[in-house]
């Protein structure tokens, strides 16, 4: 299966290449989710079975700061790759947030949806773009850098999920699955303390700011289902 990939250089693109090589991500200068000529051409020249779409600005405080980065960025941008999608009969696997669920978790793929903020209206926004698209898998998910890179975790706030070597093979496993809609990818439920003190034992919580949901935990039945996985904490590498 071919794949072609955008956003290649970010954390998530680039774990992903070191897993696979035969995943193709062309730079920036060669394509631009601005640029809808970009995207068919790239289309045209790697001729690829599936798009696996990661080009995103996915700093939320940036967009709290600058609400055009996600108008831009992550809506009009996957618009563009949808549009290429649908005019090449091209399958586009979109990678989403968990930021898009708000109340209790865990959350399952066909509950109502809302956001909190307005990195999450962004990526939703990306969502109602992906699902124009006849054959679209949508990935919700939440991932970080190996280690845990900040000074505080945020005090009461749980979450799915995981680090970026333990995501990347799932997101590559379910690109090339025959899964289609919306999937939650992560791991098993826990505090986002927890989750820091797996490769930073001695970090400390902090104030959660409000913008923050504050349980985006998921049902993961779809994806144990569809990519053979038993449980969920097997995932665990750190």
């Amino acid at each position: 299966m071919r794949i072609l990939m955008t956003g290649g250089s970010g954390l998530l693109g680039r774990e992903i290449q070191r897993i696979d090589s035969s995943v193709v991500a062309p730079s920036h200068a060669e394509l631009d989710i601005m640029d809808r000529d970009s995207l068919e051409r790239a289309v045209g020249k790697y001729s690829p079975d599936v798009i696996l779409h990661c080009a995103a600005a996915t700093r939320p405080p940036e967009h709290a700061e600058d609400p055009q980065l996600g108008l831009t960025v992550n809506i009009v941008g996957t618009a563009n790759m949808a549009a290429v999608s649908i005019r090449s009969g091209r399958k586009l696997v979109y990678t989403s947030t968990d930021y898009v669920y708000c109340g209790s978790g865990p959350h399952r793929e066909e509950e109502a949806v809302s956001a909190s903020h307005n990195f999450g209206w962004s990526k939703l926004g990306g969502e109602c773009a992906a699902r124009l698209v006849p054959r679209h898998l949508i990935l919700r998910l939440s991932f970080g850098p190996v280690p845990f890179p900040w000074d505080g975790a945020y005090d009461g706030q749980h979450n799915s999920k995981l680090y970026v070597d333990e995501m990347a093979p799932l997101v590559l496993a379910a690109a090339k699955s025959k899964a289609e809609g919306v999937m939650n990818i992560g791991g098993p439920r826990m505090s986002l303390a927890e989750y820091a003190r797996r490769t930073r034992p001695d970090i400390q919580t902090i104030a959660t700011p409000s913008w923050v949901p504050r349980d985006t935990s998921m049902s993961l039945d779809k994806m144990k289902r569809e990519l053979g996985i038993a449980d969920e904490r097997a995932l665990l590498k750190h």
